[in-house]
């Protein structure tokens, strides 16, 4: 199949299947669009959040493929894990073709290290991670919008807009999955990459990899107390 032939398979693919809320445009428009919060993304001029990229600058094929697999948890994009690989494919080369600068330059992933083993699979060690994950949110004044216990209701939680000057909500970093995905990698990067067009920094300038884990590890605690896992036995105070 020629690339004008994957383009036009993809354009097919995304009218049925996405169009509803994307809009046959891919701007964002569809009948549905009105309706859901937040807004689906408008494809041929709005940001991408979900990136392994630099901030700023466009997904990789992996990332569009990544994000049409998995969805996005806490909005209406669903999961199309079951579609045929090859039309996921074939709809990504159509999102591609939507904008020049996909052609302009090769967008290439931030490396990403394994999780350090000695935080995540060692519990006393994991717990210092987190006391020290915990210093550099608050020396980063995370707290100003995920809040002091991570729940999205920060002080500055309700004046946040999106580039569109759309309400945006940050992150409840306590929930088992955020819209980036459930892993420790995908915590760290968010961290590493920010999410374009909202108010989520990229920290790839401002943070070393030791202050990232540690900052992932608070994160993965803010969710294990709020299931539970750990106790007052487990405080970082």
């Amino acid at each position: 199949m020629t690339e004008q032939q994957m383009i036009r398979a993809g354009r097919e693919a995304f009218v049925n299947r996405c169009s509803g809320c994307h809009g046959e445009d891919a701007q964002g428009n569809g009948v549905a669009a009105k309706m859901l919060n937040p807004r689906p993304r408008n494809l041929v001029s709005g940001a991408f959040k979900l990136r392994s990229t630099p901030y700023g600058t466009l997904p990789t094929v992996k990332d569009l493929l990544r994000t049409i697999d998995q969805g996005i948890p806490g909005t209406s994009m669903p999961s199309f894990r079951l579609v045929a690989e090859s039309e996921k494919l074939a709809i990504v080369a159509y999102i591609r073709s939507l904008r020049s600068e996909f052609r302009e330059g090769y967008q290439q992933s931030i490396a990403i290290s394994d999780p350090p083993r000695e935080i995540f699979h060692e519990k006393e060690n994991f717990l210092k991670a987190a006391k020290r994950g915990l210093l550099v949110y608050q020396q980063q004044q995370c707290r100003l919008c995920h809040g002091d216990g991570g729940k999205g209701d920060g002080p500055s939680a309700d004046q946040l807009t999106d580039t569109s000057n759309r309400p945006i909500r940050p992150a409840n970093l306590t929930k088992p999955i955020i819209k980036s995905g459930p892993t420790a990698r995908d915590v760290y990067k968010s961290i590493v990459t920010g999410l374009d067009g909202s108010p989520m920094p990229a920290y790839k300038d401002t943070l070393d990899e030791k202050q990232r884990w540690d900052l992932v590890a608070y994160v993965f605690y803010l969710r294990g107390k709020a299931n539970g896992i750990y106790g007052e036995e487990d405080s970082l105070q």
